[in-house]
């Protein structure tokens, strides 16, 4: 792997200089109070992604070597501190000698392969199936219809723009998370119905798919429709089209629908509405159970055994510590 023969940007020392290549995923050009041109750029390194600025220089120049988004490079970078964080300076930067190397080496990528994911989540709702006795077609089969019609992106979308699961095929390793999760859960609360839990967490966050638009490296960014609609009330049409007409329990498809508009719990969160049954309170619950523990998770890779945040993570209520065990 990479970073076995390269000090990572999160190992990397104030007060150092680092050379390495890395993946540029996004560049853009500021003009300093001096009147000279700056650029900007984000750098992966295959476990995290930092901002590193590069000055007197502009995007164009850096096109003509060759430097542009999704360029692999070789940089030397000084390892500053800038208002009690770690800022990176780019002293020189080149395309990468090393003709070997790919973007995959660069971006990270969710701890399980996509096809495992992906089976287990059709296999769990399949097994959940309830056709209400022989009354309704089963409204696994709805969930699993348009997952599999929406396929590429569900499997390669991020989940989020910045904080959980935001890597490509984040969207699938949360919900994968999430419907593991949700059959569990209701092995020990047997009055949630289990095919509404694996259903609402699989199809949850089906929205993102139009909320984000995630490019190769998993760099996500708001679309138009993001912006103007969210993805709860996005996932909640799509289930209200897939379903019209069809034999689904309406009062299921009712339920879902609810699920799916509340899992952010409460309004001041995003939730359309806060929840109104046992089932939407306990998806809601296990997203945000998810979300803190991808923070945990980042964390502990980051920091290793008896590593504490310099800062409090956004979204957590205190700074993290990594027991030394």
């Amino acid at each position: 792997m990479i970073n076995d023969r390269f000090t990572t940007l999160a190992d990397a020392e104030i007060g150092t200089s680092l050379s390495r290549p890395v993946l540029v995923s996004s560049i853009s050009e500021s003009v300093a109070k001096n009147g000279k041109t700056f650029v900007r750029m984000t750098i992966k390194d295959g476990v995290t992604e930092q901002t590193a600025t590069m000055f007197d220089t502009s995007v164009a120049s850096l096109e003509l070597k060759g430097i542009t988004k999704e360029t692999i490079a070789d940089v030397i970078l000084n390892v500053n501190e800038y208002q009690g964080s770690k800022n990176f300076i780019v002293n020189d930067i080149t395309i990468a000698s090393d003709p070997s190397l790919s973007i995959n080496d660069f971006i990270k990528v969710p701890p399980v392969k996509i096809d495992v994911m992906y089976d287990e989540i059709i296999s769990i709702l399949r097994r959940n199936a309830d056709d209400c006795g022989g009354k309704h077609t089963p409204l696994s089969e709805l969930a699993i219809k348009i997952i599999e019609s929406k396929k590429d992106a569900y499997t390669s979308s991020s989940a989020a723009v910045t904080m959980h699961h935001n890597l490509k095929g984040g969207l699938i390793y949360h919900s994968y998370r999430m419907v593991k999760a949700a059959e569990t859960i209701c092995e020990v609360y047997n009055n949630l119905d289990k095919e509404l839990m694996v259903c609402g967490a699989a199809l949850h966050d089906i929205g993102k798919i139009w909320e984000y638009d995630t490019d190769s490296t998993g760099n996500a960014e708001f679309t138009v429709s993001g912006v103007l609609f969210g993805h709860l009330y996005m996932g909640a049409s799509l289930i209200k089209k897939n379903a019209e007409g069809q034999n689904y329990s309406p009062e299921k498809i009712k339920m879902l629908t609810h699920m799916i508009l509340a899992h952010h719990g409460e309004q001041e969160y995003g939730a359309v509405v806060s929840p109104a049954i046992a089932e939407a309170f306990a998806l809601y619950m296990i997203d945000n159970l998810d979300a803190k523990m991808y923070v945990f998770d980042e964390q502990r890779e980051l920091l290793g055994p008896g590593g504490l945040t310099e800062k409090r993570p956004f979204g957590m209520e205190n700074r993290i510590y990594v027991p030394d065990l």
